[in-house]
């Protein structure tokens, strides 16, 4: 089936990416890296706000009132009541060139995140796990060009991730109880569809939402790997889809622009955009650092 998402936000982002829905405000937040701006959407009232930044980031979390992220080479917070962006550490031993990457919330409230080099040239980039203590610890996983995605099955026992410069999405067996990852396997390919798989989000029935960066769409695969469902945008750069509203059945897509030529821009003017779109499937809820 194929449906096609209307435009909520034409914010222009050069690098929209990291979505992530409030329950608690019944609000979207997420980020424009290439700019060093963090964004919110109202969908009551159709409205955003923009913040500026002192980082670039590239991975936002909630933690409670706070927005936990993940920018150049620190892990950082702002707090939107004040306006404020406080550095809490830095990322020692890596390469001059890289930079953090995509990340997300793990089952048991750790920040998971990557780094990759920021020309994308070498696969230098590393796994991390930022904890409630302040430590950051390696996860053992392979390096990866450009590591996107870091999404949970439904029941915390399968870890996805995607290596977008091999159009692949990964699936690893995942054991909460250890916090062991093993079985790294293929889940997708996602060449033949025409796009690198950027952001995902799962849904409640474990249906995994893939980002074709240069696709124009938004895939729903099912847990077999099966295409079953596919969202046809107005930009061709998505980057990032995360489940909101009161029901959690709006998947919102953000996209980018940065890299588009000016005849390209004109004939996709939405690229950089806020995306949304009504599903049968309702999502899982944004998990919160430290549980």
């Amino acid at each position: 089936m194929i449906i096609t998402p209307e435009c909520v936000a034409p914010t222009g982002c050069l690098t929209g990416q990291s979505p992530v829905w409030n329950a608690a405000e019944n609000r979207l937040w997420w980020v424009d890296q290439k700019r060093a701006k963090l964004h919110r959407y109202n969908p009551l009232t159709g409205n955003t706000r923009r913040y500026e930044l002192p980082v670039r980031p590239s991975r936002i979390a909630l933690w409670g009132g706070l927005i936990l992220m993940a920018a150049d080479r620190e892990i950082g917070v702002f707090d939107p009541a004040v306006e404020l962006y406080e550095r809490i550490t830095g990322i020692e031993g890596e390469p001059a060139t890289n930079r953090t990457g995509d990340g997300g919330i793990a089952p048991d409230g750790t920040f998971w995140f990557a780094t990759e080099d920021e020309q994308e040239r070498e696969p230098s980039g590393a796994y991390y796990r930022y904890n409630p203590d302040k430590t950051i610890s390696p996860l053992r996983l392979p390096s990866v060009l450009s590591a996107r995605t870091f999404e949970f099955s439904p029941d915390g026992r399968t870890f996805y991730t995607c290596d977008a410069a091999e159009f692949e999405v990964l699936a690893h067996d995942y054991d909460p109880a250890t916090g062991a990852i093993t079985g790294r396997r293929t889940f997708a390919f996602t060449h033949e569809l025409g796009g690198m798989p950027y952001g995902a989000a799962v849904d409640a029935e474990g249906g995994v939402w893939v980002c074709l960066h240069g696709a124009s769409r938004v895939v729903r695969f099912t847990q077999q790997g099966d295409v079953d469902e596919v969202i046809i945008l107005a930009a061709p750069l998505p980057t990032g889809c995360a489940f909101g509203g009161e029901d959690l059945r709006t998947l919102f897509i953000t996209t980018a622009r940065n890299g588009l030529s000016f005849p390209q821009l004109d004939a996709r003017p939405l690229s950089g955009s806020l995306f949304a779109i009504n599903v049968d499937v309702p999502g899982l809820p944004a998990r919160h650092f430290g549980g």
